[in-house]
């Protein structure tokens, strides 16, 4: 199992970095291909879908996320929230005109989903296609990994107050500000290694 889970990271890995450094359609296919296959997990977790089974609620959902992207790449900024409004406005339409086949819960659940994996995960490809985004796309992944990390070190080592008890046991008030100082740290050491390259930088200015 260990081998097998090994295995597949690397190689997520490696397709992380083929599919970053080659920007443009390359990247907008995968982050859409993975932001729907996340969003599928979310909804199908979320009780949007039964047994299976394919319904409105998720395809506005699906359709939502592929506008959006299409949207980043393609349109003016202002054309971005738009595009997230559409697909709230559609979903709640279906709500209100096929009641109660939806209740709260789903809506929310398709709605958020929809933000959670199509609006986030598309800001790689916007930092990606910025003046310099060669350079500052990896800022994403390092700090965010460097904060777990050292978020998690910390705690483990020292981690004596509970952040949030009832919510997420394990974590401690030393892990999070472990966590913040350390990617702050690993930030500011990936900007002196690359700042004599990246055309954004402050050496630059």
């Amino acid at each position: 199992m260990f081998k097998t889970r090994l295995i597949s990271g690397i190689v997520l890995v490696i397709l992380a970095l083929a599919t970053i450094i080659c920007s443009g359609p390359v990247l907008l296919v995968t982050l859409i291909g993975v932001s729907l296959y996340r969003y599928a997990g979310i909804i199908s977790g979320g009780g949007v879908v039964h047994e299976g089974k394919t319904n409105g609620l998720e395809i506005v959902g699906y359709v939502a996320i592929v506008i959006y992207y299409l949207a980043v790449a393609y349109l003016p900024v202002s054309y971005h929230l738009p595009a997230v409004i559409l697909g709230a406005l559609i979903m709640m339409s279906i709500f209100v005109f096929t009641y109660p086949k939806y209740n709260n819960k789903q809506i929310m659940t398709a709605f958020f989903g929809m933000v959670y994996v199509g609006v986030m995960l598309s800001y790689i490809y916007q930092t990606r296609v910025l003046p310099g985004g060669a350079f500052l796309v990896w800022l994403i992944f390092l700090c965010s990994w460097g904060c777990d990390t050292c978020a998690y070190c910390v705690g483990v080592l020292i981690g004596k107050h509970k952040m949030a008890p009832v919510l997420s046991p394990k974590k401690s008030i030393e892990g999070a500000v472990g966590g913040v100082l350390g990617a702050a740290l690993l930030g500011a050491i990936y900007a002196a290694a690359t700042g004599a390259y990246n055309p954004n930088s402050l050496i630059h200015l």
